[in-house]
């Protein structure tokens, strides 16, 4: 019992630990600016604006200076950070959670951030390395780290209307990840201008050794349990209208305790119906403490105590209805109960009939008569010769 116990205890430990590991393991990093990529500054230029760019030396961290100018209709400008052109070099970012940024604005000004991945263009076979998809979001950089989870990127309206597409969102492209894009958003004045401080670019994920190193605890865990469950031997339980041989199984005469189990047993045939007859004085009678009684009588009769108990004076009340004229209340205190209402419900409960519809020959619902037949297969082996009984009970 100890080892099985013990067994429980380091199954549920596992469980707990690898559950731990997998839900709360610490965070693997990778630094997109460790990575060292060709920084392009970029403008609405391209397109005929003025607006202007300026990448400024700094000792860590990415910094850059942008000047907005209205010749444009939506001025933009800032920084492209490119990290490849070649198929074997890209990146694929869904093996990482999220994008966490640390950057500052001075003044405060919203910044766009564009992941830039290979197209798979409508029709085609191939992935297009040439003309890029675009994962854009917005947002206004304080100095704090800030989280991305790639569901917060869609694909903007603008990157649609010039492409001819309707994708709102392909954050499957994200496998072959070729750049990242930070650039100011539109001015309301087209006159902005800011200092853009990138100190830290890290893609992030629960480290996998942990979370791996969780799922086999876990499962390792689960596997002791059932293991467990499985070598425990299955404890038979008596269901509401279920036939059950209620003396369960043969007594073994040469095994003490099944000797103690079958005196037990003959007692209670012999004293079920005093009606004092409580789990207290029959131990006492027997010279034993009450919980080992109820211990070997439930390994005799699958029933505690009091479950035997009424089987047993149910059972011989619906023989007396039956086989002898004296009238109901005469045969509720005759088997031992003390409280004809009390004997009224109970009588029901097991034959689906009340007393007095039972001596008439009502036959009771067929789920009860199933509840009833178990009860007479109890009384049948305390009492030889009571078959006709369980005769009477067929339809």
């Amino acid at each position: 019992m100890m080892s099985s116990l013990k067994g429980r205890i380091l199954a549920s430990v596992l469980v707990i630990l690898g559950a731990g590991l997998w839900r709360w393991a610490p965070s693997q990093r990778q630094s997109l600016i460790a990575e060292k990529p060709r920084l392009l500054t970029i403008s609405d230029q391209v397109f005929g604006g003025s607006s202007r760019v300026w990448l400024e030396s700094t000792r860590e961290g990415i910094q850059f200076r942008y000047a907005l100018s209205p010749d444009w209709t939506h001025p933009w400008a800032g920084i492209n950070m490119a990290f490849g052109d070649s198929a074997a070099r890209a990146m694929d970012l869904r093996q990482w959670d999220q994008l966490e940024v640390r950057a500052r604005s001075v003044p405060a000004r919203a910044l766009r951030i564009q992941l830039l991945s290979d197209d798979l263009r409508p029709g085609k076979e191939f992935r297009d390395s040439i003309h890029p998809i675009y994962h854009v979001l917005e947002y206004v950089p304080d100095g704090s780290v800030t989280s991305f989870p790639w569901a917060a990127f869609s694909v903007p309206s603008w990157w649609r209307a010039q492409n001819g597409r309707t994708d709102v969102q392909r954050l499957e492209l994200l496998d072959r990840f070729r750049a990242i894009e930070f650039h100011s958003g539109d001015s309301p004045t087209g006159n902005d201008s800011a200092l853009v401080e990138i100190s830290a670019l890290d893609l992030v994920r629960p480290d996998p050794r942990f979370v791996w190193g969780g799922r086999v605890l876990l499962a390792f865990g689960f596997a002791l349990l059932a293991l467990g469950f499985l070598k425990k031997r299955p404890r038979p339980t008596v269901e509401k209208g279920a036939v059950v041989d209620l003396v369960g199984e043969p007594v073994t005469m040469d095994n003490p305790r099944s000797r103690q189990s079958a005196k037990l047993v003959q007692d209670l045939r012999e004293r079920f119906s005093d009606p004092n007859l409580s789990l207290e004085s029959f131990s006492q009678a027997q010279g034993m403490p009450p919980r080992l009684v109820a211990s070997l009588l439930k390994e005799a009769t699958l029933l505690h105590f009091k479950g035997a108990l009424n089987e047993l004076r149910l059972t011989e009340a619906a023989r007396l209805l039956r086989e002898s004229q004296a009238n109901i209340s005469e045969i509720a205190f005759a088997v031992g109960f003390q409280n004809l209402s009390h004997f009224g419900r109970a009588f029901r409960e097991k034959f689906g009939v009340s007393p007095s519809e039972f001596r008439a020959g009502n036959p009771a619902p067929a789920e009860a008569r199933l509840s009833a037949k178990s009860a007479v297969l109890f009384y049948e082996k305390c009492n030889p010769g009571g078959r006709h009984l369980l005769q009477n009970l067929e339809p």
